[in-house]
């Protein structure tokens, strides 16, 4: 790969794109350079729980997780974040089927029960997420405030 070519370039020539992922927004599913993604070339509309590959107007790319599929667009949202994002099917450039934990042990996206139960469930919770993800304000704060010493 040259320096030059991008994502979708590789995507468009090859299908298929592999890489180390940036950023945490797919916590706690996906880690920050220590995962290995594989991404295809989507071919046909995402489905609920599919995770996408997009280019942002400012050619940024992201990969978050479908929660919600209209005829003109999508809403997206990273496993580690609160706020949703509205794509159309002119941003996706791929989408996710696998990826190596630790560059190690292969995930499966199409074909694991256990990865379609773990986005079912995480995407279920998203109302509750703030509560999950936010220690300050969430469970951390619960539990610093119920266990000090002295109570």
């Amino acid at each position: 790969m040259s320096e030059e070519q991008s994502i979708k370039e590789i995507l468009d020539t090859c299908g298929h794109y592999t890489g180390l992922t940036m950023g945490t927004s797919m916590k706690p599913l996906i880690h920050h350079q220590r995962d290995n993604i594989i991404i295809v070339k989507n071919t046909e509309r995402l489905k609920k729980y599919d995770v996408a590959l997009y280019v942002t107007p400012k050619n940024k790319y992201i990969m978050h997780r479908v929660i919600e599929v209209y005829d003109d667009h999508y809403v997206i949202v990273g496993d580690n974040l609160l706020n949703r994002e509205y794509v159309t099917d002119d941003m996706i450039c791929g989408v996710l089927v696998g990826f190596y934990k630790n560059g190690k042990h292969y995930v499966d996206c199409q074909n694991s029960k256990l990865y379609l139960l773990y986005s079912k469930i995480w995407v279920a919770l998203l109302p509750i997420r703030r509560i999950l993800l936010l220690p300050e304000r969430g469970l951390g704060w619960i539990k610093r405030h119920l266990f000090k010493k002295g109570n």
